[in-house]
């Protein structure tokens, strides 16, 4: 708008300021180039996997939550639905690479589901199903835990329907779905976050 504005004033002389001077040659200087952007930190850590054959369309691996940092019963509470859910995502990548990343030497079972999922992958299978829905963590007695722990929880979840299959489809194996699944999870604290250090399912 400021061109055309321009164009209707009554001073027919040219404006020298902005006219070349008859045989000089116009600048060639090249427009500054904008900085390239600074590219976002990976939420998550290097080798977990963003996709998979069972994850849902447009689903990410879960953040580790701003409530977790806290190193309180509510801190080892968020942690504990967080790692369920690392295993829900070990589920669904066949890939247990994330949880991994929070279990601590101790946790027997925790070191077998994460063997048994890489078990699966190295047969080139992977599951089908078998996703957790994670309800809210509630505090539960340390004792009588032999293991190193700060805090203990009870988690509570849902399991689909779970099959393992190969590439054509074929089933291999599975169970029907489960609900209402309690464990108790257990957690030290580091400097940097949690570590799953005790994990058994219970009943109610």
């Amino acid at each position: 708008m400021a061109l055309l504005l321009g164009g209707c004033t009554s001073d027919a002389k040219p404006n020298t300021s902005t006219v070349t001077p008859s045989g000089s040659t116009p600048s060639t200087s090249a427009p500054p180039t904008s900085a390239r952007p600074t590219p976002t930190p990976r939420p998550y850590p290097a080798d977990v996997p963003l996709t998979g054959h069972n994850v849902k369309p447009g689903e990410k691996p879960p953040l580790y939550p701003a409530a977790a940092r806290s190193r309180t019963q509510a801190g080892a509470n968020a942690f504990a639905e967080f790692y369920m859910r690392t295993l829900d995502w070990a589920y669904a990548t066949t890939n247990p690479s994330y949880m991994k990343h929070y279990t601590g030497p101790s946790c027997g079972l925790c070191t077998g589901l994460a063997t048994g999922i890489s078990k699966t992958a190295a047969e080139h299978l992977w599951y089908m199903g078998g996703r957790l829905t994670v309800h809210a963590a509630t505090a539960t007695p340390v004792g009588p835990v032999t293991a190193p722990a700060d805090f203990c929880s009870t988690t509570m979840v849902d399991i689909s329907a779970t099959s393992v299959v190969d590439k054509t489809g074929k089933i291999y194996n599975g169970q029907g779905a489960l609900v209402k699944q309690t464990f108790k999870l257990c957690a030290k604290a580091t400097s940097t976050s949690w570590l799953a250090t005790y994990l058994i399912g219970t009943t109610k």
